[in-house]
Formats: structure tokens, C-alpha cells, sequence
């Protein structure tokens, strides 16, 4: 997994972001929490005040499952159900029997006969597909309600054409998970309606602005608001308890999730192609076809004609879905048009996209960021997190000067320990690497001196928001006495969390320094990490915490501003 921001711009744009939250705001304040807060899970998975949690906590209680498809998830994941229960549960559903069974008939699917009851479904398709044909057909009716059609008609014509393409795409590939990938893709942008709901014209516009600026939707919401809708997604569909494998094809499979190509496999590989096939029909995105089929070249052997032929079988099974759904699709869509202006201006695009992109995306970003839609957007954030916030932040007073010597800079505490013990129960039932790191300020007496223990707070939260970028929203950041932060990290190895670590570390003194509220003082962090490759039972979590602090320790005694790490068997 590739977590090196993928130009400098972004980098310069994310800390950009953080210092103008940090500087325009006190510690304690909604609108700091929300903008620099944990945009991961609090404690015992529940959200934090967080923009991105605060959305998900509305989300919870405005869209949830329909009752079939949440009794059809039970009982798919109960090895002693039949398929007589199955087949029982979502007959209970008559509309979403004739989804099923239209989509079935259809020309996606391509079955020999007609299929005309759930039981022929079943035999033919299996359970896992006709599970995954449950959730993608049962979104909730209030996500859809209060949006505009043309707004609408757009989100359906870019979920459906990657839903198809991804189908497609696998068929062509010769596997045979495309009915998985589907609907991966049908609920990949799921985030986007949410935004839609809590933001508004604000979102749409900002959206529109985008495309008519050929940018990347998820770039500019990264400089906008700290997060994307990708992610916003995935963390919903977490929330209704939607399989973890699932989640991680439709995080990975998103370009945004900074995992380089060349390191995805299976159904990630075919969901990122399809992302990026539907990117140039849809939005004509043309600077991502020569992307696009070099991707291609390298997960399937093609013949020239095939891309053509690819893209009008997509086009033709889009319309029957939509009719299947009794969705509406924006007029005159005419995929084969797309892509022969491609092919016209693709040897212009290869010549172009190396060296100038980096610069050309920037001005891109800052037009887009910096337009009126880009403000607007913003500022309804920042009145979304003002009214949504509960209850207010403790804010964290400095103590008294006399207590100096009796601070705690880094402990562990049972909280804490709890935290660790779900992830790597978690990390152990995925049979999958977790990794802890804990970070200290060093010098730090001198620091709270000048700037005071809220600016070390302010410091965590500038963590949590970079190791949510960088994670991919796998991390989890909790305080570790007056001057510690610990990172919890489920899925990295120790390679993985050591390069987290680094660029931590590199990226805070800059921070530091762009926001000047410390007075001359220099931001040094060091850095210990201890990582198990599926962790053991017998491992507890007081003895990795340990681990990490010992390495710590040595990154602080050897100068500082270091990473030490070590593999624990």
C-alpha cells in the first residue's frame, strides 16, 4: 500500500488546510474538533465529533437498511441457514423479488433460459451473489429523497456505468467475481449522497465546478473539507454492518485510496479500472484514457476493437439497469462518442500528462477550492458541524505550574488498553497485521512552557487527521498521557506504520512552522513502533504497548525526531 501523498501540491494543500483550521479557530470549539478532529472511530467503534462523524452518526439515524435486506445479511452470515429461509425472507419483499428477478433475465447476467422464481435465482446465481443483488438493490428511500433530478440522474449515470463496467471489466479479465464487483461499484458513492443531504446546493455545485474544470472530484474534496466521499462511504456501509471484505474491494478500488495499482489484486484491480473507465464516459475525463488502457494492457489480454466493443455493452446494459431500478439517466448519453474523442486526442494526452500535471492540478485545485462554489461549500461545512455538535468539547486547561514535575508525559491507561486489545482481536479475526505507535513531543517540558498544553492538544488532532489521510481511515489516535499519542493502526504491518510514522514526523515541524503559535519553539516528535503479523492470543495488549514505548525511548535518547520499530512473534 502506497501512503506517499501523490504530489507535492497535495502535500503542501492537506497542511495548508490544517493550519488554516488551527490558526482560525480556539482549542475546545466545535469547529476546531470537526476540522482537526479523529475522522476515524471513537471509542468502542462509535464515531467521534468529527465532520465525517457527525455525518455518519446523522446518517445512522436518517438511512438504515431495509428490514429484508438486514434479516437477508443475518442470515447469509449464519452457517446453519438454508436457502429455503433465504428465499422466504426476500419474498416477503414482492418489489424486490422483481428487481431481482429482471436483473437476473437480463442481458448482465447472460443466463441461457428464463429464470422466473427465487428458487432458479438461487440454484443459478448461488447466495453470496444474490445476497450482494439485496444490499445493492436496498438503499434507503429518505437518501434519495430532496435532491434534485438532474443532480440525481448524474449520480445514477456514474454509479450504474462503474457498476456495469466493473461486471464487464472481470468478465473480460476471465474471472469470476463479477457479480461481487458490481455491486462494489453500485454502493462506491454511496458518500456522495450524503453530502448531497447534509450540504446541499452547496455540494452539488461545488460537484458541477469540478467537472466542468476536469478535476478529480476526490482531490478537491480532500482541499476542501479534509476528506472525501469515498471514505465517507465506506464508513457508512461500516456502520450498517456490511461485509469488511466488501468495505475493503470498494476502499481500495477507489483511486483515492493512495494504493498504487501495481499493489492491488483481484476485485480491487477490476473496480479501479472500472472506476477509471467510468471517469472518461462520464465526466470525459479523456486525460485518464491512456491511464485507463495501460491498466488494462496489464490485467487482460485484448485485441484492438476490444475497448470499443467493451464500452457499447456497457452502454446498452446502463439503460437496461436503469429501466430495472426505475432510475432516470441524464439525456443524449452516447459512450461511443467518448471514447473515439479519446482515441483522437490520445497521443496529445500521453504527450502531456508527465511533468506538467503536478503544476496544471494545483492551479486546478486552487481555482476549484478558491471559486465561489468551493467557499460555499466550506462554509456550509463549518454551519453543518456548528449545528450538529451535541455537546460541547472539553477543553484541556493547562496545569498549574507547581504539578510540572509530577507529569506523566507517556502512560498507558485502561482505556487505552481496551482500544488495543478490539483492534488486535479485530486484526486477529481478519488474520491480519496490526501495529501500535506512540508518539512523544520531545523537549516537551520546554513546549508546554511556551505554548501551553493546548496547543498540545491541538498537536493530537493535527495527528489524527494526518493518519487518517494516510491510513486510509484504518487509524485510530487516542491520547497517551500529557504529552504521548498513540496510533492504532489494523491492517499495516510494520514496514507500512513505520512509513506512516516518517512522514508524520516530517510533515508536523512544517505544520508547526506555518501556524507559529509556538513562539520560536521547534515541533520535534519521535516516534516507537511494535507490530505482530496476526496477533496472537497470548500476546497482551500492556506488552505491545510496552514494545512500542521501549522503541520510543531509544528514537528519543538517540536525538530524537526518529522512528525505531520492532516486530513482536
Amino acid at each position: 500500500m502506497s501512503y506517499i501523498f501523490k504530489t507535492k501540491w497535495a502535500l503542501d494543500g492537506f497542511l495548508h488546510l490544517l493550519v488554516e483550521k488551527a490558526n482560525c479557530v480556539t482549542v475546545g470549539t466545535t469547529a476546531a474538533d470537526g476540522a482537526l478532529g479523529t475522522l476515524g472511530k471513537g471509542a468502542a467503534g462509535t464515531e467521534t465529533t468529527s465532520p465525517i462523524g457527525q455525518m455518519i452518526s446523522r446518517a445512522q439515524q436518517l438511512y438504515s437498511l431495509p428490514t429484508v435486506a438486514m434479516e437477508v445479511l443475518q442470515l447469509t452470515s449464519n452457517e446453519n441457514a438454508n436457502v429455503a429461509q433465504i428465499k422466504d425472507c426476500i419474498q416477503r419483499d414482492p418489489a424486490m423479488t422483481v428487481k431481482i428477478l429482471k436483473v437476473v433475465n437480463s442481458p448482465l447476467f447472460g443466463l441461457s433460459g428464463e429464470v422466473s422464481d427465487l428458487n432458479q435465482a438461487l440454484a443459478l446465481l448461488g447466495i453470496k451473489p444474490l445476497k450482494l443483488l439485496v444490499l445493492g438493490f436496498s438503499l434507503p428511500k429518505e437518501m434519495l429523497q430532496g435532491i434534485e433530478a438532474e443532480v440525481l440522474a448524474q449520480y445514477w449515470q456514474f454509479s450504474l456505468t462503474k457498476a456495469v463496467a466493473a461486471r464487464e471489466i472481470a468478465l473480460l479479465q476471465g474471472e469470476k467475481y463479477g457479480d461481487e464487483t458490481f455491486i462494489a461499484g453500485l454502493l462506491s458513492e454511496l458518500g456522495a449522497l450524503v453530502l448531497l443531504q447534509d450540504l446541499g446546493d452547496a455540494y452539488a455545485n461545488f460537484a458541477a465546478k469540478v467537472l466542468q474544470e476536469g478535476a478529480d472530484l476526490s482531490e478537491m474534496e480532500w482541499s476542501a473539507l479534509g476528506f472525501d466521499h469515498a471514505i465517507l462511504g465506506c464508513r457508512l456501509l461500516q456502520s450498517w454492518n456490511l461485509p469488511e471484505s466488501l468495505i475493503q474491494v470498494i476502499r481500495e478500488g477507489h483511486p483515492s485510496s493512495g494504493v498504487a495499482f501495481e499493489k492491488l489484486s483481484g476485485q480491487s484491480t477490476t473496480l479501479r479500472l472500472a472506476h477509471n473507465l467510468a471517469e472518461v464516459l462520464v465526466h470525459h475525463r479523456l486525460d485518464l484514457m491512456p491511464r485507463f488502457l495501460d491498466q488494462l494492457t496489464h490485467t487482460t489480454q485484448h485485441e484492438e476493437g476490444t475497448v470499443e466493443h467493451l464500452v457499447l455493452g456497457i452502454q446498452e446494459k446502463l439503460y437496461q439497469l436503469a429501466s430495472v431500478l426505475s432510475v432516470s439517466l441524464p439525456e443524449g448519453v452516447n459512450y461511443g462518442d467518448v471514447v473515439s474523442a479519446a482515441y483522437l486526442q490520445l497521443s496529445q494526452i500521453a504527450e502531456s500528462v508527465a511533468a506538467p500535471l503536478a503544476v496544471g492540478t494545483r492551479e486546478i485545485n486552487e481555482r476549484v477550492v478558491g471559486s465561489a462554489e468551493g467557499k460555499s461549500l466550506v462554509d456550509s461545512m463549518q454551519q453543518f458541524v456548528q449545528s450538529g455538535m451535541t455537546a460541547p468539547v472539553k477543553k484541556v486547561e493547562a496545569a498549574p505550574a507547581e504539578n510540572a514535575q509530577v507529569r506523566q508525559p507517556i502512560v498507558g491507561n485502561t482505556e487505552l488498553f481496551a482500544e488495543i486489545a478490539a483492534c488486535m482481536q479485530h486484526c486477529r479475526d481478519q488474520r491480519r497485521d496490526f501495529s501500535l505507535a506512540l508518539l512523544g513531543i520531545n523537549d516537551f517540558e520546554d513546549f508546554v512552557m511556551i505554548a501551553g498544553l493546548d496547543e498540545v492538544e491541538v498537536v493530537r488532532r493535527v495527528v489524527a487527521a494526518i493518519v487518517d489521510r494516510l491510513s486510509d481511515g484504518y487509524g485510530r489516535v487516542l491520547a497517551c498521557g500529557d504529552s504521548g499519542i498513540a496510533v492504532l493502526l489494523e491492517y499495516h504491518d510494520r514496514h507500512q506504520t513505520v512509513s506512516i510514522a516518517r512522514q508524520i514526523l516530517e510533515m508536523l515541524p512544517v505544520w508547526s512552522q506555518r501556524r507559529g503559535a509556538q513562539q520560536g519553539i521547534d515541533l520535534s516528535v519521535s516516534c516507537g513502533v511494535a507490530s505482530a503479523c496476526v496477533p496472537p492470543k497470548s500476546l497482551p495488549p500492556k506488552e505491545i504497548f510496552q514494545a512500542a514505548l521501549r522503541c520510543l525511548s531509544a528514537a528519543s535518547n538517540g536525538g530524537g525526531n526518529s522512528v525505531k520499530s520492532i516486530e513482536l512473534l
